[in-house]
């Protein structure tokens, strides 16, 4: 008997709900999904699916990743992104990369065509050379530059240390949505896999990596327990190895996936406060779950257990 596959995808969590580019936010969710769906219906594997759901949201630039990603102090691009494959723990991530159209498809490369896990900035984009990977020079959009020069005004009011540092700063708390993007999915063959894409943070200091390009904190996936992946605060996710901590929940049935993410998402509340974050997970069954404790976190989701009906919730 063919076990429950599908995909569920999310755009990153806020602090706010979602008022404006609704309609957007909407259809970059359904094309994404839709994508990853579509792979597993032909019989394709999990790894397929999570990399071209995650590539079609760095596509559409509604989200933070690739063509929507925010800038750096500096006014760059820099984004991460990873991938891993439940059946081995196979993966590969970037770091601070710069001018790759699709972040996730050269974390595949790590994985399947180096020895290595992780590839960061001009190590990575010689990697992207030598995968006849073109550079692609993302250019800030008006309206990114627009949201730059509204929050670089207020960088002195948060993340005093950095400012101290560089005599500038990080974006202000009060005006943060985690538009990372996301998905976990499990194939025809009960095989999960998770990928995931991001810009970063607004303001960010040159070089920093967050949770997206480190395996166990930002994605997991190991086809004895499930995969997850999470948005938010990058900082606490590493510090908390969070979708390892989902997955070692699911292992051996120990939790079903909602009760996983919520697990997950109450220990970040607990040790950081609430509106840190989100999280999607899927167990080896099938079974999706998902949670959260910020106002917002879109999501989408199709599965043959809903014969292949999509949901989309903003």
């Amino acid at each position: 008997m063919t076990p429950n596959f599908g995909i569920m995808v999310h755009g990153g969590a806020g602090t706010s709900k979602i008022r404006t580019k609704r309609t957007q936010i909407s259809k970059a969710l359904e094309d994404s999904v839709s994508a990853g769906y579509d792979i597993l219906l032909a019989g394709r594997d999990s790894v397929d699916s999570v990399e071209s759901a995650v590539a079609s949201m760095e596509g559409s630039g509604v989200f933070n990743a690739g063509f929507g990603s925010c800038l750096t102090l500096e006014k760059r691009i820099e984004m991460d992104a990873s991938i891993m494959d439940g059946r081995d723990l196979r993966a590969g991530s970037v770091g601070a990369v710069e001018h790759i159209q699709n972040p996730v498809k050269l974390a595949r490369k790590v994985m399947e065509r180096t020895d290595h896990v992780m590839f960061v900035s001009g190590g990575a984009l010689k990697l992207a050379e030598l995968c006849d990977i073109a550079p692609f020079f993302l250019e800030p959009t008006k309206e990114k530059l627009e949201v730059y020069t509204t929050l670089h005004k207020k960088l002195k009011t948060a993340w005093s240390r950095n400012y101290r540092l560089s005599s500038s700063s990080s974006f202000t708390l009060n005006q943060r949505h985690f538009g990372t993007v996301g998905a976990v999915a499990i194939d025809k063959h009960a095989n999960v896999a998770a990928a995931v894409s991001t810009g970063g943070r607004w303001l960010k200091m040159h070089g920093r990596v967050g949770d997206s390009a480190v395996i166990g904190a930002g994605i997991y996936a190991d086809n004895s327990s499930g995969a997850a992946c999470a948005t938010g605060n990058g900082e606490f996710i590493m510090k908390l190895c969070l979708s390892k901590y989902a997955c070692d929940l699911m292992k051996q049935q120990q939790y079903s996936p909602s009760q996983a993410a919520r697990k997950a998402i109450f220990l970040v509340t607990r040790r950081f406060g609430p509106n840190n974050g989100g999280m999607i997970t899927v167990n080896a069954k099938g079974t999706f779950g998902l949670s959260m404790n910020t106002r917002s976190m879109p999501v989408a989701i199709k599965s043959s257990k809903s014969h292949g009906k999509m949901h989309v919730r903003l």
